[in-house]
């Protein structure tokens, strides 16, 4: 596999290409560049050649998001629930099984690399198979390595043996030679016909998988003559060690030695003379170290023979020592290709060398470099500090493991919610990382682009459930100022409830009030009946509800109610001005019914509303007024200067009317 492809960006800018450039970091995932003369200490003291001609333009330039890809989007929440899993809250008591977590995430990864596949072989646009391409390098990358870490770091067996868990990771990731084998099986006695034959034996063998290798050799056409069966049998008595039990290491060094010293005798004498491919076989058994070392140049990566090699040689190697061996086959493998610097080796190569070598600080820096913005170096930490298996030495020389996982799941967790489909994730991400994500949660939640009811509530509903009540009002405000630009006042009036802004509330109740002023009729009354105790977050909100109210007494002809809660608006001072006119014409109906419904105290109190409280609004209105007659200040802006009179007339004469007949009445005795 080659190494995943880097990420080039192309800047058109005359600019920048005359003086050149300078960029900064602004984001983890956003880099901004500008023209920028290069300053050196033998640069003159003088003003820049370019400065004043052309504006300098700041380019910010952001990797793109991989898992937006159509077929990756349901990746990042299947891995996100395994993340989930992994810090559910459990008993101190119960052990869990760090193993089956990372298997999950191993599963994931083969299940998306096996669709890149399937899309690949059904796609018939270039660029697309090449976008497809690189992705599944990338995933094979990290499957790859993180196959390795979970057999050296979370799946190690009591004795710290490795070998055996090795051939099982190079047979998983290199698996032509086992699938060219299982092919053969199936021919039968015909197995040595096919021109591949002694090809795969070798490799099998090389990747240390005996048994297959016997079992084709046993279908060979010649495997009842004596060279095969000595073959047989010497493959047969080799030792194999069981880190599960059975001898213990001493004793099966001391059998291994005497195996490896009874072959080496055998060969001696020739026997397998004429058959070489037998012989090399043998050889590689043996350990031989020119043997290896020829087909080592058949290998395409460094590692890939390495699991074998050490069955063969080593095959007790412990986790402590695997750097050390891993270095001399390195340093074998190299000679035999003939190159002399480890920097020629490809970026997997480096981190599998680093992993072996337990060099984690290195591994993680590495795996930072893959364009999956993060994603893999965040949860391959986060799991091996979960299982206490990470060790990160800082400069002070102490363990920063915790640092750096904390810093890591933040930048993931805030990557994920400047991502529009995919902020829900970020958020149990953010849930988990250092205690400054909380207040980052609420940033990126009032900044998430909203376009319906259903958004908002997701995000109000999201952050509720993790103790987040300070967004409600900047989110409220944002979806009723969407409802106030698109005319639906009574959308907009119940989100400005919800954001508890006065300000807001108390603009959208005067667009009730004006309207009701211009028109006549009340703005969705299903809404207002709807608002309850809640009116109280303004004061005109809480006029506009009661003034609801008393048209509804009034439509139901319960004018004691109505002409009582008119007075109470009256007396409250919470009336805007503007609405006077209209509030006071309200009365004139209540005073001039032939039954009379306001009593002669209240009467008082209207006439007393209209000399001391409406008319010094008149009066300074007219001395705003204009040429054409009509009132600049906002009393009056809906009415002409006569009607204004007139409404005083009438006002001052239905009061007079209605307080000498309520005087009459009241003062009968019957």
């Amino acid at each position: 596999m080659d190494d995943p492809a880097d990420c080039i960006y192309t800047v058109f800018d005359d600019q920048c290409k005359a003086a050149g450039i300078s960029g900064k970091w602004v984001t983890p995932d956003v880099f901004s560049v500008t023209a920028f003369r290069p300053v050196l200490s033998n640069t003159p003291d003088e003003v820049s050649q370019f400065a004043g001609r052309d504006s300098t333009k700041i380019y910010h330039l952001k990797s793109a998001f991989v898992f937006s890809e159509p077929i990756l989007t349901d990746f990042v929440a299947e891995t996100c629930a395994i993340f989930r899993s992994l810090h559910a809250i459990r008993s101190p008591d119960e052990r869990f099984d760090y193993l089956k977590i990372s298997q999950s995430y191993r599963s994931t990864i083969r299940t998306y690399l096996e669709k890149l596949q399937d899309s690949i072989a059904a796609a018939n646009v270039e660029s697309l198979i090449d976008q497809h391409r690189n992705l599944i390098t990338q995933l094979y990358y990290t499957e790859c390595v993180w196959h390795l870490c979970e057999i050296l770091f979370i799946d190690r067996v009591p004795s710290g043996m490795v070998v055996l868990k090795l051939l099982e990771w190079i047979r998983f990731h290199i698996p032509s030679a086992e699938r060219m084998a299982a092919e053969l099986l199936i021919h039968g006695r015909e197995a040595d016909l096919h021109e591949d034959y002694w090809d795969v034996v070798k490799n099998l063998i090389l990747q240390g998988q005996v048994e297959v290798a016997r079992a084709l050799l046993k279908l060979h056409s010649s495997s009842e003559h004596l060279t095969f069966q000595i073959t047989e049998q010497i493959l047969k008595a080799m030792p194999v060690f069981n880190s599960y039990g059975g001898l213990p290491i001493q004793k099966f060094r001391s059998q291994w030695q005497y195996w490896i010293t009874d072959t080496k005798s055998k060969l001696s004498t020739g026997v397998l003379m004429d058959q070489p491919e037998l012989e090399t076989i043998i050889l590689l058994a043996i350990g031989d170290e020119a043997t290896w070392s020829d087909q080592a140049k058949e290998s395409t990566c460094w590692y890939e023979y390495l699991p074998g090699f050490l069955y063969y040689t080593e095959p007790t190697c412990k986790f402590f020592e695997l750097g050390s061996f891993a270095g001399q086959w390195l340093t074998q493998w190299m000679a035999a290709h003939g190159q002399k610097d480890s920097m020629q080796m490809k970026q997997l190569d480096r981190v599998i060398l680093s992993v072996m070598e337990n060099d984690m600080h290195q591994v993680l820096h590495d795996i930072q470099n893959i364009h999956d913005n993060k994603w893999f170096v965040t949860h391959l930490t986060d799991l091996l500090h979960s299982c206490n298996q990470l060790e990160v030495i800082g400069e002070q020389q102490n363990n920063v493991a915790n640092e750096l996982r904390d810093s890591l799941v933040f930048e993931y967790g805030c990557t994920l919610m400047t991502q529009r489909e995919f902020w829900i994730f970020g958020l149990d991400y953010l849930e988990q990382g250092p205690p400054e994500s909380l207040g980052a949660m609420e940033v990126y939640l009032s900044r998430l682009p909203i376009d319906s009811d259903d958004d908002a509530e997701q995000i109000l509903n999201a952050a509720k459930m993790r103790g987040i009540t300070s967004i409600e009002r900047d989110v409220s405000r944002v979806v009723a100022a969407r409802y106030l630009a698109e005319k639906d006042y009574g959308n907009a009036l119940m989100w400005a409830v919800r954001s508890q802004d006065n300000v807001y509330v108390t603009c959208i109740a005067d667009i009730y009030l004006n309207y009701y002023s211009k028109k006549g009729e009340i703005l969705y009354p299903e809404v207002l009946s709807q608002i309850g105790s809640r009116m109280f977050v303004s004061p005109r909100l809480v006029f506009l509800v009661k003034y609801y109210d008393f048209h509804q007494f009034y439509k139901r002809k319960e004018f004691p109610q109505a002409a009582e809660l008119l007075i109470n608006l009256l007396d409250s001072r919470i009336t805007p001005e503007f609405f006077w006119p209209t509030l006071l014409a309200d009365t004139i109906p209540l005073l001039e019914s032939s039954d009379p419904k306001i009593p002669s105290k209240e009467t008082t109190q209207i006439i007393h509303h209209l000399e001391s409280g409406f008319l010094p609004l008149v009066e300074k209105a007219k001395n705003n007024l204009t040429t054409n007659g009509e009132m600049k200040t906002p009393i009056l802006n809906n009415t002409r200067l006569e009607e204004i009179e007139k409404l005083i007339t009438l006002l001052r004469m239905a009061a007079s009317r209605n307080l000498a007949r309520m005087l009459i009445i009241e003062n009968t005795v019957l």
